[in-house]
């Protein structure tokens, strides 16, 4: 369900941002699943929607901002968020910066989702 919360905001099919897109977007879906089966410690989808959000649970009558996931150009790859307009960002990799190891990556997604900083500290 988080997968379907969270709208990832694309670049166009394609050009050669999207395909970078596409690479940082399944090793985020490839968490959320790691996640969800709970092989990421304290952090579980709850925390990745607060995290978003503001909140851990969908509520009943939804968001009035849909969430989504916005993909911008970054020193570092521990995620932001803006609360306030429902939006997680997800660094990208370039070639001066690519990304790193999928473990380094998952142990920051663990980082950023485990406090209330939202990626700012």
């Amino acid at each position: 369900m988080l997968t379907h919360l969270l709208n990832p905001q694309f670049s166009a099919e394609g050009s050669n941002r999207r395909q970078r897109e596409n690479s940082t977007y399944t090793l985020f879906i490839k968490y959320m699943r790691e996640a969800a089966s709970g092989r990421r410690g304290a952090v579980n989808l709850g925390s990745i929607l607060r995290f978003a959000t503001g909140t851990e649970e969908d509520s009943a009558l939804s968001f009035a901002l849909q969430p989504s996931i916005q993909f911008m150009e970054s020193a570092n790859f521990l995620p932001t968020a803006n609360t306030c307009i429902n939006r997680m960002n997800l660094s990208l990799p370039d070639e001066s910066n690519p990304l790193p190891l999928q473990e380094e990556l998952f142990n920051l997604f663990d980082l950023a989702f485990c406090n209330t900083f939202f990626g700012l500290e």
